[in-house]
């Protein structure tokens, strides 16, 4: 459960909407909350999700209809001697709502390289390309350490002469007997990490505020790997294991 504020109504009537929040819920294994009714989103809410989160959805003013996204695809390809940006190069799962941001970043990745002025036409798309999927990775990386955790994941494959490879897990996938979709080391990491790393957020303003900029791409995403960050996070990590509690410390 995400909630951004956007503003704050300082009117005093009875009718006055106070803080302003879009308010976003992300599922994963294809497990999507209703989007009929608010009332059986807040069902829904008290059946599956934390109390304090249903707390907060009861007590909400809902002030534009529900929207919803079942497109759990991501999908990306750099062509030679093409220049493509945006969903054309890199499509992401719209959990993190990166889609816009990721497209302009690119254009005005290709204006610095047309401004440079340095560049045979003929190499523009290979200078381009080198340079957007640099951004492109960061987009991809977050969404998909989040689809690996799907049971019946399926990665589709092409190689630079076209030959497609399909990998598919079943519902009683099993990480130790299946070879082809076995999750990467990194992305277990990230998920591990990032797990951490958002329950801390829950209760610093610093890290949630860190956590927005590198969502909406205004910061690097190594903003979350700095060294004070990693020991507070391990830390956590570590009272958790041994059964501390933070009220105990």
């Amino acid at each position: 459960l995400f909630i951004i504020p956007m503003r704050t109504n300082k009117g005093t009537y009875e009718n006055s909407l106070g803080t302003l929040s879009t308010i976003a819920i992300n599922s994963n294994n294809s497990e999507y909350p209703p989007s009929d009714s608010y009332e059986n989103l807040l069902d829904w809410a008290k059946d599956s999700l934390h109390s304090d989160f249903y707390t907060i959805l009861k007590s909400t003013k809902v002030c534009s209809p529900l929207i919803s996204c079942n497109r759990p695809i991501d999908y990306r390809k750099w062509p030679k001697n093409f220049i493509l940006l945006g969903d054309a190069m890199c499509t992401v799962n719209p959990q993190f709502g990166q889609g816009m941001t990721h497209a302009c970043r690119q254009a005005r990745e290709l204006g610095n390289i047309f401004a440079e002025n340095r560049y045979d036409i003929k190499d523009i798309a290979h200078v381009y390309n080198k340079r957007a999927s640099a951004i492109s990775e960061e987009c991809w990386r977050a969404s998909t350490a989040s689809d690996w955790k799907t049971p019946e994941l399926e990665v589709i494959k092409t190689d630079e002469n076209g030959a497609t490879k399909r990998c598919q897990r079943h519902n009683s996938f099993n990480e130790t007997t299946n070879d082809q979709l076995r999750t990467p080391l990194l992305m277990k990491f990230m998920q591990w990490y990032m797990f951490w790393f958002l329950q801390c957020a829950g209760k610093s303003g610093q890290f949630s505020t860190e956590f927005q900029y590198v969502m909406n791409q205004c910061s690097s995403p190594f903003q979350l790997f700095n060294p004070i960050t990693v020991l507070i996070v391990l830390y956590a990590a570590l009272m958790n294991r041994l059964g501390i509690s933070e009220k105990r410390l």
